[in-house]
Order: structure tokens, then C-alpha cells, then sequence
């Protein structure tokens, strides 16, 4: 994954707080350690995986983890989310090197949807496609 001083760099240019993105980070790289995230999931993720279950959406089962991040950035503001998935984009581009910042974002939408936000970072990373490669690969 790139460094952490990365995803605050490209926070900082999408316009994201410190603040906020410090939490993404910690929360996305060590969700373990947020009680906050922890009391999210005790008391309503559950009600959202016995949803996903019983709508049998499969391709969300497979990334229970990440959909409860997101369901509580969404809790928080768009503002949580949109960086939420900047980190989410910007780890995805270090992990798959083969992969064109098209195809992550692609992919990114296959295992969670689209929203307004993740269609946000799509065309701010695409805008600084060069510089983004740079920094992640």
C-alpha cells in the first residue's frame, strides 16, 4: 500500500481535511483499532450482512469487511466516504500494477456500486492519472 503521506497528499488535493483523512487511513489500514468502527459493526453490522445474505448478493458476501467500512464512512459524511475511497483507489493502483486506473475503477464499482463519491474520485484520479501512477507504483 503507499505510504500513508501519499493518501494525505492526494486528500489535501481533493480537498479533504487531515483530519479526515487520517481517520480513512487508520480505520481502512487498522480497523481493528477503531472502537468506534467496532460498536458500528456489533450493533448495526449485523443487521447489514443479514441483509446482503438474504438478497443473496454474493459479490458484496465476498467483501463484508470493506462494505461495513464504507456503510459507516457513509454515517459520517460524504466527505468520509469520498476519501475513503481515494484510500481504497489509491491502495488498489499500488496492489495490481497491471491493471489501467480505468480497470481499478472498473472493479472498484463491480464490488461496490457507484455513488457519487467513488464517481468523484474516478475523474479526479483520471485528472491526475500521470501523477497518481507515480506516487503508487
Amino acid at each position: 500500500m503507499p505510504k500513508w503521506e501519499i493518501h494525505d497528499k492526494w486528500a489535501q488535493k481533493k480537498g479533504l481535511s487531515q483530519e479526515v483523512s487520517n481517520y480513512v487511513n487508520q480505520l481502512s489500514d487498522f480497523p481493528e483499532q477503531s472502537h468506534e468502527f467496532i460498536q458500528f459493526c456489533e450493533h448495526e453490522g449485523v443487521e447489514i450482512v443479514l441483509q446482503l445474505v438474504t438478497a443473496h448478493d454474493f459479490k458484496l458476501i465476498m467483501n463484508i469487511p470493506k462494505y461495513l467500512q464504507v456503510e459507516f464512512m457513509r454515517r459520517k459524511g460524504s466527505g468520509f466516504v469520498t476519501a475513503w475511497y481515494l484510500h481504497y483507489v489509491l491502495d488498489y493502483i499500488k496492489m495490481a500494477p497491471a491493471l489501467t486506473l480505468e480497470d481499478v475503477i472498473s472493479r472498484t464499482r463491480g464490488k461496490f456500486g457507484t455513488c457519487q463519491e467513488l464517481e468523484a474520485i474516478n475523474d479526479f484520479v483520471l485528472d491526475h492519472a500521470e501523477e497518481i501512477l507515480h506516487d503508487c507504483r
